[in-house]
């Protein structure tokens, strides 16, 4: 499945008011809650290419699901904030990442020639760079 598949699925579960968790299944796409269940975009949807309709099971067992669940909790405090040098650092990797992503993109611009790829490239880079910006103030 390409990357524009994958997009075009994560896209469909985001428009369908699904919840993008902050862990991923071991085929690297993000999951999703949808519906009270975990689902994953690529591998839980196998009818339409584009169209997550039918949730097959989930390939996650409960005990799995929960320990990766656990693991983006892990370094919250009981009341649920992160101590300063935690959010701090989680700042900084995240302006890496997102920076990283700026320099690919930027690159992936000036090789464009399909018009529509281009233009969502285009908006992905200004969610960047407003993101970027927010970061900083």
């Amino acid at each position: 499945m390409d990357e524009d598949e994958v997009l075009s699925k994560i896209t469909k579960l985001l428009e369908q008011g699904c919840t993008m968790l902050a862990t991923h299944h071991d085929c690297g796409a993000p999951l999703f809650r949808r519906q009270g269940e975990i689902v994953c975009p690529v591998c839980s949807f196998a009818d339409e290419p584009n169209s997550p309709a039918k949730v097959q099971p989930s390939v996650l067992s409960g005990e799995k699901l929960e320990e990766r669940l656990n693991l983006g909790r892990a370094h919250v405090q009981e009341d649920g904030k992160l101590s300063d040098d935690e959010l701090s650092a989680a700042i900084g990797n995240l302006r890496t990442t997102l920076l990283a992503k700026l320099r690919e993109l930027t690159a992936a611009v000036k090789d464009e020639h399909d018009l529509h790829m281009l233009k969502r490239q285009l908006d992905c880079l200004e969610g960047l760079l407003r993101t970027l910006r927010s970061l900083q103030g």
